[in-house]
């Protein structure tokens, strides 16, 4: 080893002496507990991102798209820590090409896709051919660029058929994108992967039900779910050259593999559905070894090889060392032994330069990954972590916790006290649900200038959306609750715009809508329904409607922005006792911001219709980034709303002193620096001040508002054209809007 690793290793292995095991073992199953390694933290990572997973689908289908979306990884197994910053990958999963394993289940009216396997492709992958309908006897010109025609007059699909269209998409849109192997990362955000869906096991994944079982894991149940959990086919990295190791005969095989395209063609066969039900299947103690395995790998492992050991060595480490010794041993008084069970067993293979895959036989996953020279100093490493008992964990930085196994120590280096950490996991995992289930609006589907047709169009998604709640059931329907009341909302308002701008009496059917929406959340359904009232001139409705809204936010409700970060929020320990509450949170105690489409123009006092025009200059469009397209929306926070529209309704009913008192709390909510961190879209709460105190007749306080809100909000800011009104009507002498 070189000088360098050599330091690293001894650093790594500095242990503090004279403690049992059994001690080590409480102690370590005490502190992977504390920092989120416990079943309710656990379930409720899973739950989340299930419950994610749903959100994305129903968007993806009812949108006209046919994908299923899959959130894999460590989040979904619940296998991480705060420390740990796992990130998140989505797996793409296209129905429009069906796939088959066996020629005779070939359907001539369809397109589908045909696995190839030969000895001349390397393991784990296939080729896709491509197989065209009987009514199309030439391939389409379009799909000329996906696709690799053999000398024998077979079209197969290219693995980067994604990556060809998201290039176009990241040029339009601005931004970028980077591989990492099958997944695509946009803007450092969530890993993507796009794949398809085979029902039907190859022969190299039923392995797992012929090999003998000593100590009967996976279970039968489990076993029959694996058999009908299919594969997928990814896009595969580049393919390079590999070496197989046969321990019977102890024989290497090299592989070499031509320097040309030929990658493009192989699909690389996963099991994640298969790897996700075994994971759901291990016991508390079993995933605290692995939690602590991928801690150990990422603190000492990652310095010496980078990121070739994998977690995903490390989780067939563990589910081969589960189904081979017997479920007594796998308790927290023994997670030491457990964990140093599994080292050995993963030092084992390091020695043999093979490691099996759990699920496929006859791959090597070190393959491609450790290089030849890397494979010693592991071997090294894990001897000496294994020889001191893993006294090395007393080192261990990430998430405090070589200092949470000293019991008496109660400071954190990280910023998160002990006693918290376990609320900010639940914080987290609110925010990514609620984030989540508000983020309903797609601009495109409200891209069109007529109003008649977007309405259509939304009904049919409407409908789609009613049909999915009817014939899915769990994660699905739950989702699917969430998101119709919004639908219903903006469905109801922009056939009330459309009306309201024809002149026509807005019939009951609008009303029924928005009875229907009421549940979207607590505040943003109720105020555009008082909306409606109010342009209708309708004050006692609006006024009743109002009255509603305020009675209800009088317990805490938590204000939302699906366009801005959830992070700021925080909560207090009562969160934990309701965490398996979080959909009825969403419908009960989330005040999501009141936003209104182009189409729903003229639902909204006139004031709010310059939000729409925020982005003036060229400076302006400059500022927006692909992300930001809520600003052509009017998006405001609803709180700020609400006190706005009791204003506006009190001062024409000429009750003046609760319209003194609307205003009063208005201004107290946006500008009191104890509410700053609620606040979302400040600048137009700003602005409605600044309204108002026009309609008060104080038009140096409404200049001096204004001038606030462009400080804060130099770009893309509507407080430009109340400024330039206010000076128009100064000099031309025109009336300020009455409201």
């Amino acid at each position: 080893m070189t000088s360098l690793i050599e330091a690293h290793v001894r650093t790594a292995l500095g242990s503090n002496n004279g403690n049992t095991r059994i001690v080590t073992s409480a102690a370590l199953a005490k502190a992977l507990s504390d920092i989120g390694v416990n079943k309710e933290t656990i379930q409720l990572r899973r739950t989340t991102w299930l419950y994610i997973e749903a959100l994305l689908t129903i968007y993806h289908q009812a949108a006209g798209g046919d994908s299923d979306v899959y959130n894999f990884g460590s989040q979904t197994e619940g296998s991480t820590t705060e420390g740990m910053n796992s990130d998140v990958d989505a797996l793409f999963c296209h129905r429009n090409f069906p796939v088959i394993q066996n020629i005779a289940d070939r359907q001539f009216w369809q397109w589908q896709l045909f696995v190839v396997t030969d000895i001349s492709i390397p393991p784990q992958c296939c080729c896709l051919q491509l197989l065209l309908p009987y009514y199309s006897i030439c391939l389409m010109d379009i799909l000329f660029p996906y696709c690799h025609i053999d000398a024998h007059g077979r079209v197969f699909l290219r693995n980067n058929v994604r990556e060809i269209s998201i290039t176009e998409i990241c040029k339009e849109y601005g931004c970028h994108y980077i591989q990492r192997g099958p997944s695509l990362t946009i803007d450092d955000r969530a890993d993507m992967v796009y794949a398809f869906h085979s029902a039907t096991l190859p022969e190299d994944c039923k392995y797992i039900f012929r090999r003998p079982k000593p100590c009967h894991w996976p279970r039968p149940e489990l076993l029959t779910q694996l058999k009908d959990s299919g594969v997928f086919l990814v896009s595969t990295a580049h393919v390079e050259n590999t070496i197989q190791w046969d321990p019977h005969q102890s024989l290497g095989t090299l592989t070499v593999r031509p320097n040309d395209n030929s990658d493009k063609r192989y699909w690389r066969i996963s099991t994640n559905l298969m790897e996700r039900l075994l994971m759901f299947d291990l016991t508390m103690t079993q995933m605290k070894v692995y939690v602590i395995m991928k801690i150990i790998r990422k603190e000492f492992c990652k310095p010496l090889v980078c990121d070739r050991l994998c977690t995903f060595h490390l989780k067939t480490t563990l589910l081969f060392c589960v189904e081979m010794s017997p479920p007594c041993i796998w308790e927290d008084k023994n997670i030491i032994q457990c964990l140093k069970f599994c080292l050995t067993t993963l030092k084992r293979w390091l020695k043999v330069r093979y490691c099996p895959q759990y699920t496929t036989v006859n791959v090597n996953l070190f393959a491609g990954k450790l290089r030849w020279n890397e494979f010693p100093v592991l071997i090294e490493f894990f001897t000496n972590i294994i020889r001191n008992d893993v006294s090395c964990l007393r080192n261990v930085k990430m998430d405090d916790l070589g200092k949470r196994i000293s019991s008496n120590y109660t400071d954190s280096t990280n910023g998160i006290p002990f006693e918290e950490l376990d609320i900010v996991v639940a914080t987290k995992m609110l925010n990514y649900m609620i984030g989540n289930s508000y983020g309903f609006y797609t601009m495109s589907m409200f891209a069109a200038v007529d109003t008649s047709k977007v309405i259509k169009d939304h009904a049919r998604y409407i409908q789609k959306l009613e049909t999915i709640n009817q014939t899915s059931t769990g994660y699905i329907r739950s989702a699917v609750s969430v998101i119709l009341p919004f639908r219903y909302s903006i469905q109801a308002v922009m056939k009330a715009s459309l009306c309201i701008g024809e002149n026509q009496t807005l019939p009951q059917e609008i009303f029924a809508l928005c009875e229907k929406s009421l549940m979207s959340d607590v505040t943003s359904s109720r105020l555009k329904l008082a909306s409606i009232y109010f342009l209708q001139c309708r004050f006692e409705e609006a006024a009743a409607i109002l009255k509603q809204v305020n009675a209800l936010i009088s317990n805490q409700v938590i204000p939302f922005s699906p366009f801005f970060s959830f992070s700021n929020h925080k909560f207090g320990s009562e969160l934990l006792g309701r965490r398996k509450e979080f959909l009825h949170m969403l419908q009960n105690e989330v005040a999501v911001c009141t936003i209104f489409n182009r189409h729903e123009m003229n639902c909204v006092p006139r004031q709010l219709v310059a939000e729409f025009y925020r982005t003036v200059t060229a400076e302006d469009a400059g500022c927006r980034l692909y992300r930001d397209y809520w600003m052509d929306l009017a998006v405001v926070n609803s709180l700020p709303y609400m006190y706005y529209l009791q204003y506006l309704t009190f001062r024409i009913t000429g009750l003046i002193s609760d319209k003194d008192s609307a205003l009063n709390n208005l201004q107290y909510y946006v500008l009191s620096k104890d509410l700053w961190k609620d606040q979302y879209h400040m600048e137009f709460s700003l602005n409605l001040i600044g309204h108002c105190w026009e309609l008060e007749g104080y038009l140096s306080q409404a200049w001096r508002v204004y001038k606030f809100s462009v400080k804060l909000k130099p770009q893309n800011n509507a407080a430009y054209w109340h400024m330039f009104r206010m000076i128009g009507g100064l000099i031309y002498g025109r009336r300020m809007l009455s409201w």
